[in-house]
């Protein structure tokens, strides 16, 4: 199984990279209160740091605004993942909710970073992963609906053999392939712009990577895609 992101988007966000990390053997089962701690300290730093603050000042927020544009997605109508996640921590009256421990971690990371971040089930990915421009035909029940969609022509989307992993291109996961309590092995993909140092994409993917050997008791494997590096092996 590879993960690989066309040229195409390269050519046409160049200065994007794509952090990696492969896990295996993952404890995700068992509800694990440190990182839910965590996640609820870095909310509520988030909260207090935002507050008043216009997000779309924020450079890293704004990036990915004109990103959205660039592809035909109105980010006003479809925002970023971090940028939905950092709305709803500083309006949100409610915390997040408790899913599971890979989801809470990615969350917490996303936060305290400032990138968007996700993951997939790989036993319930088919063939290999793309990120690409969508050519249309990409179908599959998002995170949360019942109703099956296809993606729009020209959306940057994570898919593989069956349909859409990730619509917009981390706007909203496709249902099939979500974390659950029985993932035992994942690829987590973080994404980074421009506006974000190379050292906090280190930064993210090692806290990553020693937070699941240590609370979920996986092996993990980081890598990064980009202009020189557009093909992984996940296997």
């Amino acid at each position: 199984m590879n993960f690989s992101v066309d040229p195409k988007i390269f050519e046409k966000f160049p200065n994007i990279r794509i952090g990696v990390v492969i896990i295996s053997d993952m404890v995700n089962s068992r509800n694990v209160e440190e990182i839910i701690i965590l996640l609820r300290q870095e909310e509520a730093h988030q909260k207090e740091i935002l507050t008043g603050v216009e997000l779309g000042s924020l450079p890293e927020i704004s990036a990915w605004r004109q990103i959205y544009r660039a592809f035909g997605s109105n980010p006003n109508d479809f925002r970023s993942s971090i940028e939905s996640l950092l709305r709803r921590v500083r309006g949100g009256s409610k915390p997040l909710p408790n899913i599971n421990p890979l989801v809470n971690l990615y969350n917490y990371l996303s936060l305290k970073y400032h990138m968007p971040a996700g993951a997939e089930d790989l036993d319930k990915v088919t063939g290999d992963i793309i990120l690409c421009f969508s050519d249309g035909t990409e179908k599959g029940i998002a995170l949360g609906s019942t109703e099956e969609e296809a993606c729009e022509i020209g959306e940057v989307v994570y898919k593989d053999n069956l349909g859409f992993l990730c619509r917009r291109w981390n706007w909203r996961e496709a249902d099939r392939t979500k974390i659950d309590s029985m993932t035992k092995r994942a690829v987590m993909v973080v994404e980074k712009v421009p506006e974000i140092s190379d050292d906090s994409l280190q930064s993210i993917l090692s806290e990553a990577k020693t937070r699941i050997e240590s609370h979920l008791f996986g092996k993990c494997a980081i890598m990064i895609l980009d202009t020189d590096h557009r093909v992984i092996s996940l296997t």
